[in-house]
């Protein structure tokens, strides 16, 4: 299996392993959603990771980051609170690219999935500090 077909055809595993992960790290404004509205929030950055890694590109991930840094911030969210929920992603992905993805693409998704996120949380941090001031 590659990283696009584990993103299709294991996608509500990851999205339940995402939210599950996530209700139970109890985040201050996470903890006040239900279950369908941190799905959505996980969906909708889930939808732009494969989106990305579809396109091998990061300016539409990193378009929908700049959106999702206003609200949650306009919505009081910490910054923390926002990375935690992207690094859970992260490490639902990296399990799920350890228990599917051929042996030998492993790697490379790790990396492709490291280097998207790791770039939508660096520009959550840099949105951040621009609202700040």
């Amino acid at each position: 299996m590659t990283l696009l077909e584990l993103c299709y055809y294991k996608r509500d595993l990851i999205l339940q392993d995402s939210v599950n992960t996530l209700e139970k790290a109890q985040l201050k404004h996470y903890k006040l959603l239900t279950t369908e509205q941190i799905r959505f929030k996980m969906l909708n950055l889930f939808h732009m990771l494969v989106k990305s890694i579809e396109i091998n590109s990061s300016d539409e991930m990193m378009e929908y980051i700049e959106k999702v840094s206003d609200l949650r911030h306009e919505s009081g969210y910490e910054l923390q609170e926002v990375q935690t929920a992207i690094n859970i992603l992260e490490e639902c992905m990296w399990e799920n690219i350890n228990k599917f993805v051929d042996e030998d693409l492993q790697i490379s998704g790790i990396k492709q999935v490291t280097r998207l996120l790791s770039k939508a949380k660096e520009e959550l941090a840099d949105e951040y500090s621009l609202l700040r001031k």
